[in-house]
């Protein structure tokens, strides 16, 4: 089965509300906030939303903040905000931080206040990171039309199974292209290859068939 994790996002502009969304579709417990009321009522309808100040400890507080696995600051109008906000963050416990950065100075600061992931907004489509934020992939790279290529471990119901006994073309739809073990050098997918635990398998296929091959 997948993992599924609680995500506070903060901050709903364009990049932001891709994180939300996205995770939303994948089945993660999310919820968005901002400050702005308009974009909390333009998203409410659709994702679980909160008007908040999260420069405000009290706020956190109200939310219960501390209690979410992940948060992910996507503030872009403000440096000061943003790093007030992933300091208030870490402060309540959140270990879990992706925090987009607007310049390599703004990166700086959230990397020496203790900020996990940094997120260069030029770079990393929020889709993407919504992704990457759920737990279940490594790397996720969109292609243009219905396809994905992804990066995960091995799904726990496949440790064992050699990709053709699996038969997991055939009943997911997915082309398992290649697979690295820890210790081992890249190797092309072929039937007679053993998935282990660790093995970080690269999968092509559409969205639909990817889930349902991690859920297995």
């Amino acid at each position: 089965m997948a993992d599924t994790r609680s995500v506070l996002v903060v901050g709903l502009g364009r990049f932001g509300s891709a994180v939300a969304t996205t995770l939303d579709a994948m089945g993660q417990d999310v919820l968005a906030v901002d400050r702005d009321p308009e974009l909390v009522n333009r998203w409410s309808s659709q994702i679980p939303t909160v008007q908040a100040d999260m420069t405000d400890v009290l706020a956190l507080e109200q939310l219960n903040a501390a209690d979410f696995d992940t948060a992910v600051v996507a503030i872009g109008d403000s440096v000061e905000a943003s790093v007030i906000t992933a300091g208030n963050l870490l402060d309540a416990g959140i270990s879990d931080i992706w925090a987009k950065s607007v310049s390599k100075e703004h990166a700086r600061i959230l990397q020496r206040i203790g900020a996990r992931h940094i997120i260069n907004a030029e770079t990393d489509a929020g889709k993407r990171v919504g992704h990457l934020v759920s737990g279940n992939y490594l790397d996720y790279i969109e292609l243009e039309g219905a396809y994905n290529v992804v990066k995960i471990h091995t799904p726990a119901q496949f440790v064992g199974y050699t990709i053709g006994d699996a038969k997991i073309h055939d009943r997911y739809g997915v082309t398992i292209v290649g697979v690295k073990s820890p210790g081992h050098e890249f190797q092309y997918a072929s039937n007679d290859l053993e998935l282990h635990r660790n093995d970080e398998l690269i999968i092509m296929g559409k969205q639909d068939q990817i889930d349902h091959f991690i859920r297995g």
